[in-house]
């Protein structure tokens, strides 16, 4: 009921909050800025969501799932966030409006935001099976997807942050349980999702044994061989799963690029999530609990398909018997493997009784490999194969082997197994879980993370330098005191304040400051009074009827030889060439200007002749011609 409640709020919640709002989408901070804009987006998993800040139950957390509210009002402790307060002040400081924008997803890994980036309609799988183990049938709904908002919003990016690589290990061990074929990997991968998540032991068991009950008919000995092969193998997966998630982070950054190629992306690396001995002692017991009795619970369904189980509950000696074979079979074809390198030939002997249907072909094989010469592997190969006789048994051994590197454990489980038979059901479940649940209680309790985190993180440099993006090495962040992967408070502070120092200098070269234009001085002008007195009338124009012609030559030669007397304001129109008196020789050059005038220059003593404006500066004023120079057609004048 109370799960029921939970449910039907959080579709409420989305429901009211739906995708019209979207506009709202981002923390923006306007301050009408005049340089331009500056537009910050986090791409990420729970960690950069800010999931966990906000305390109490977890099926309320804001950053559960991605909301136009949400998305509206982000998690203002979350890093992504105090690290847009940081964009924001430089913005006030160098005129730049900032938005930033977290498109971080919970539960996302980054095979999941490189597949949202890409494919319309495309919803978290990992994300959406927790929602539906935790919250029920139908809890996935609420997701939305993000392909849309994520294109749109990383268009516009100046800078996206990527934080990513950390559920690709720690949870794609706990998907690829939960989504596979074998009921036994997926009872104990719904079982462990839900201890992982915080939900008390006796119901994240009852998930698994759901499985286990439904498929009991189904199950059978080869199922709970696979499944305990998987549990030997997880922390060679985990292992694997690091150079996995390091080339899905670089799809995410190539994908990001393809939408937006002039973008900065900084790659935010990882840290340990889990550094607290006594959680991880808690959580390594409720592993070994959950388990312990999922394998139990397993091998009996499978001892109960096949006839091995007596009216007592208790699994035959036949079965354990049969159980043995089957492994010891296993480990001589693994020991052959191994004696001879997994040699070319080997490989090529398996992948071809991979792709027969009848065991009868392995018999002709067998015969083909007798009569060549030479062939010492092959015959030893061939003599453990042919003690199949059901090709579809040997195929799931072959692939067995194929898909974990090593099985040798199976014998001691076998073992166990044996010597527990007849005891009591829960002393079963404890030596089973002693035998075949540490390495994944290791993984999921974090003794075995911090390695995996900072190989991540060398590959992750190696990412960065491929693609161009800058790294962020935030894995030396202070330690925490909970079980909690997801940072606290100080810890999402230290990861903003690593984020802004290492890409300040990035970020100024985008918030560029004009220099100031210098405005072109304003071209001296005189107050109006002062312009009344100025006297615009042209040198050579002595009876000042604006015009220059013989006339005013006429006039000057008149007054030298004492005919007329011209005025004072007259003669400084009469002093053609500049000399401080009105002689013969400035009607002679007047008479030749009004002539035939070029507006070349010539020369008399090695001095320019002007015809120009009069402005008062000095006696007689300062001379401006907009007529050109004076020439003498017949050469200088002597």
């Amino acid at each position: 009921m109370k799960t029921s409640k939970i449910l039907a709020a959080l579709v409420s919640a989305v429901t009211l909050t739906n995708t019209a709002g979207m506009s709202a989408f981002a923390a923006n901070n306007d301050k009408n800025a005049t340089n331009g804009d500056y537009n910050y987006v986090a791409l990420g998993d729970s960690i950069a969501a800010g999931f966990g800040l906000a305390g109490g139950n977890i099926t309320e957390d804001p950053a559960l799932v991605i909301t136009d509210k949400l998305l509206a009002d982000p998690v203002k402790g979350a890093y992504p966030a105090i690290f847009t307060e940081y964009l924001e002040k430089l913005g006030e400081e160098k005129g730049y409006n900032v938005k930033g924008t977290n498109l971080a997803s919970t539960a996302y890994r980054a095979e999941d935001i490189e597949k949202t980036i890409k494919n319309e309609g495309y919803k978290g799988e990992f994300a959406s099976t927790i929602l539906e183990m935790y919250l029920g049938e139908g809890a996935s709904d609420v997701l939305t997807p993000y392909h849309d908002y994520y294109n749109k919003y990383l268009s516009e990016a100046d800078l996206v942050s990527i934080q990513l690589g950390g559920n690709d290990i720690i949870m794609s061990i706990v998907p690829q349980m939960v989504f596979s074929e074998n009921p036994v990997l997926r009872a104990a991968g719904t079982s462990l999702m839900l201890t992982l998540f915080g939900m008390d032991t006796e119901i994240a068991l009852g998930g698994g044994l759901q499985i286990i009950n439904e498929s009991k008919d189904s199950i059978t000995s080869d199922d709970f061989i696979e499944a305990a092969g998987f549990m030997y193998n997880v922390s060679a997966k985990a292992d694997e799963l690091v150079d996995e998630s390091a080339s899905h982070v670089k799809g995410v950054v190539e994908a990001v690029k393809g939408i937006n190629g002039d973008a900065d992306i900084a790659l935010v690396g990882m840290f340990n999530p889990y550094r607290t001995a006594e959680e991880s002692e808690a959580m390594e017991e409720d592993i070994f609990e959950v388990l312990g009795k999922i394998y139990a619970a397993a091998a009996n369904a499978a001892a109960e398909s096949e006839d091995e189980l007596t009216a007592s509950g208790k699994q035959t000696a036949n079965y354990i018997n049969n159980l043995n074979d089957k492994v010891d079979k296993i480990t001589e074809i693994e020991d052959i493997m191994d004696k001879y390198n997994d040699s070319a030939e080997l490989e090529d002997v398996l992948s071809m009784v991979e792709k027969y249907d009848d065991i009868t072909e392995v018999q002709e094989l067998s015969e083909l490999v007798a009569v060549s010469k030479n062939a010492p592997a092959k015959e030893e190969l061939m003599d453990v194969l042919l003690k199949y006789d059901d090709i579809n048994e040997l195929q799931s051994v072959i692939d067995l082997i194929n898909n974990y590197d090593d099985l040798s454990e199976l014998t001691d489980l076998m073992e166990v197994m044996s010597k527990n038979r007849t005891e009591s059901q829960a002393t079963a479940e404890k030596a089973i879980a002693a035998e075949i649940a540490a390495p994944m209680a290791m993984q999921a309790a974090g003794k075995n993370v911090d390695p995996q985190m900072r190989r991540l993180n060398e590959k992750l440099i190696e990412v960065a330098a491929q693609t161009g993006a800058t790294y962020v090495d935030v894995y030396g962040i202070s330690p925490e005191d909970d079980f909690d992967p997801h940072p606290n408070a100080n810890g999402h502070k230290e990861i903003a304040d690593i984020l802004f120092n290492t890409m300040s200098e990035t970020i100024n070269k985008r918030m560029v400051v004009p220099e100031p234009v210098e405005e072109p001085a304003p071209e001296e002008t005189l107050p109006a009074e002062e312009v009344s007195n100025y006297n615009f009338r042209v040198l050579g124009d002595v009876n000042g009827d604006d015009e220059v012609n013989t006339d005013d030559a006429m006039l000057i030669m008149s007054h030298v030889l004492g005919y007329i007397q011209l005025s004072d304001a007259d003669l400084r129109y009469a002093d053609i060439n500049e000399d401080g008196e009105v002689d013969w020789y400035d009607s002679y050059v007047l008479m030749l200007f009004t002539s035939d005038y070029d507006p070349r220059y010539n020369w008399y003593n090695n001095n320019p002749y002007t015809m120009g404006y009069f402005y008062p500066t000095r006696p007689y004023g300062r001379m401006h011609s907009p007529y050109g120079r004076m020439h003498a057609p017949y050469g200088r004048v002597r």
